[in-house]
């Protein structure tokens, strides 16, 4: 098979750390110069509170609760805006200290029925369940990759059948950074569980996350999109597909 159209891609930044809803909204953002008139004049309230200010400014959508910041866009033509809009909150002054940085791709494409279980016995192969499940199939996969870019963190991804487009599949990119220096590992280890993880607030970690945002987003959007084609193309051996 060749590379799939998309039917849905979103692109999105979210920023764990200490937020205030009433602070970071579009009157502060134009202060900032962070938007511009037009958006200033147009953009749609979902709603601001102490407990979150939810806004879109055209396809960009941001919210701010408490705990994190989250930018998000379903158009592919405006995720350098929407990235430029991260970066910018953070270095205007948007939080004191932030502990963690995710940079995920969500998409799904249609695939033809073969090309689909093709997909799903090429990540899960069925030898391993076919003596203990009759007719298995993959309904859910996650797998883990540690960071090679000189950040601690991980790559994690998800692939389930879609539930937007029929005979579908869904990817979920995740390319998380805790936001300190790190050196590649040499060899596989246990996973750290979630709690005992470092996420450490602090303002330092704000000049690594901007740092990330302006020099190492394109290769981060790369890295999603090669995983996404390595998918989407995974069942090519196995089904006999072109």
């Amino acid at each position: 098979m060749t590379k799939p159209e998309l039917a849905s891609d979103i692109m999105t930044v979210v920023v764990l750390g200490e937020f205030d809803p009433l602070f970071v909204t579009p009157r502060w953002l134009r202060q900032m110069d962070l938007i511009g008139p037009e958006d200033y004049e147009s953009y749609e309230i979902e709603l601001i509170s102490p407990n979150v200010t939810a806004v879109s400014f055209g396809s960009i959508r941001l919210k701010v609760v408490p705990e994190n910041l989250e930018i998000t866009t379903e158009a592919v033509n405006d995720v350098e805006a929407a990235r430029d809009l991260a970066a910018g909150i953070l270095l205007s002054g948007g939080t004191s200290q932030i502990s963690a940085m995710g940079v995920n791709r969500l998409v799904h494409f249609s695939v033809t029925f073969d090309e689909w279980h093709a997909i799903g016995d090429a990540l899960a192969p069925k030898d391993v369940w076919s003596e203990v499940l009759h007719l298995p199939g993959m309904q859910n996969l996650g797998i883990c990759g540690a960071r090679n870019d000189g950040y601690s963190g991980a790559v994690n991804v998800q692939v389930q059948p879609s539930v937007v487009v029929k005979t579908g599949v869904f990817v979920s990119v995740n390319d998380h950074y805790t936001l300190t220096q790190a050196e590649a590992p040499t060899r596989r280890t246990m996973p750290t569980p979630p709690e005992q993880t470092n996420l450490d607030r602090s303002a330092d970690k704000i000049t690594v996350a901007t740092k990330i945002l302006t020099e190492g987003f394109s290769a981060s959007r790369l890295r999603a999109q090669s995983i996404i084609d390595r998918v989407a193309l995974s069942g090519a051996a196995i089904g006999g597909l072109q």
